[in-house]
């Protein structure tokens, strides 16, 4: 089956939605500008300490789950290489067959088969110019804030 390329992303961002949040006197909304998320903000003194989670992680949305489990081994295991190496904020991920194959512990052409079950379920596209570059639809996975990254203004 052959399979089209593209210069720019053809997935749209879905469900970014505006929200109206009213805050509690001495509370402040606060925007996560690595995830996106808005959270309540209380104002705290100076030198108070606040924990963070530093660990990196990627979003699997769960409108997507569905779909992955009908997914052969070989292919979700090249979409788990994509979904742990995506860098923040990216639309794009790195599919070398050959560092895919190490990583993954697939011969290479299971990784070619896993790369074609991506393509034909759309999860993935080809980027013009590249034989290992794929765009990547952000509505099952993504890593970083996927409003920012859309583009998309308040209206």
């Amino acid at each position: 089956m052959k399979h089209d390329s593209y210069f720019e992303s053809p997935y749209k961002y879905m469900n970014i939605e505006e929200r109206l949040f009213t805050t509690k006197e001495g509370e402040e909304m606060t925007t996560n500008m690595d995830t996106g998320e808005l959270y309540v903000m209380k104002k705290v003194a100076k030198n108070k300490k606040v924990l963070h989670d530093s660990l990196i992680y990627t979003k699997i949305f769960q409108d997507s789950i569905h779909q992955l489990c009908r997914m052969s081994p070989s292919a979700l295991k090249v979409l788990l290489y994509g979904i742990a190496t995506v860098k923040s904020g990216a639309e794009l991920i790195v599919l070398n067959p050959p560092d895919v194959s190490v990583f993954c512990d697939i011969s290479k052409s299971s990784v070619y088969d896993g790369v074609v079950e991506l393509l034909d379920k759309k999860i993935i596209c080809k980027k013009l110019g590249s034989s290992i570059e794929y765009w990547f639809d952000p509505n099952v996975f993504f890593n970083g804030n996927r409003v920012k990254a859309s583009g998309i203004k308040l209206t």
